[in-house]
């Protein structure tokens, strides 16, 4: 996995030197804040205490309308495009409305959105929720996820982030109900661990369909993109810093 240039700190920091990122912003990698030793110690020792390499490349995000179209949940801007921002690289967005685990799979391996091995050490993948709303059967998605991730072996491997479906709210979807959502998960889960590169980006905590998702009951509203890209934000914290 390749790093670029050290730097420091979590978002906090980039946040109390800079301000808010507005929304859609897209930050050139390499062009990140680098915070005075002073302001780190004003930040207390659960900041200061880490040292991170910053991902080198831009963030390239696979997936469906919550990266595509944000719009359609009234969110000026995906969690994708949110995330590489508070990261400080730039956001490749590679995704198609109503998207499965089939369709990011040929987006990884087909066409002019193929992954290109060294082309960013940095990568989302999100379809779950589109696999459970069309009840794909998991040996089907299960099948079709080990084959986009093996597309990503060949060196240099970037860090994969794999999210995992929340909940939605719209009636009679199965995504509705939290134990068919937490089934899924676990056999995502289950995947995932056969990949040493793959970290798993749970958003549980603290989701509220009724609070983070639009009228029609699916798709992020503002609040959800923003609660979706802390996860994934932290999640690559923790895969590229360490104390």
């Amino acid at each position: 996995m390749r790093v670029g240039a050290l730097w420091v700190g979590l978002a906090l920091v980039a946040a109390a030197m800079t301000g808010p990122v507005p929304a859609g912003s897209v930050v050139p990698s390499g062009s990140g804040p680098v915070a005075s030793p002073a302001a780190i110690t004003a930040l207390g020792p659960e900041v200061a205490r880490f040292v991170c390499a910053r991902p080198r490349g831009p963030l390239v995000a696979y997936g469906h309308s919550y990266l595509r179209s944000p719009r359609i949940g009234g969110a000026r801007a995906s969690y994708s495009t949110l995330t590489a921002a508070g990261l400080g690289v730039k956001s490749v967005t590679r995704a198609v409305d109503k998207g499965t685990s089939e369709d990011v799979e040929r987006l990884v391996r087909q066409g002019p959105t193929r992954w290109v091995p060294g082309s960013a050490d940095l990568v989302v993948i999100d379809a779950g929720i589109n696999d459970i709303g069309r009840r794909l059967p998991v040996e089907r998605w299960t099948a079709s996820l080990r084959r986009t991730l093996d597309a990503f072996v060949s060196r240099p491997v970037p860090m994969i982030l794999l999210v995992r479906p929340l909940p939605v709210g719209r009636v009679g979807h199965p995504g509705r109900d939290p134990a068919t959502v937490a089934r899924y998960a676990a056999a995502q889960r289950a995947v995932a661990g056969g990949y040493s590169a793959v970290r798993m980006v749970d958003a549980g905590p603290g989701w509220s369909p009724k609070l983070h998702l639009a009228l029609d009951g699916v798709h992020p509203n503002a609040a959800g993109m923003v609660h979706l890209a802390g996860a994934v934000r932290s999640t690559a914290q923790r895969a590229f810093c360490r104390p």
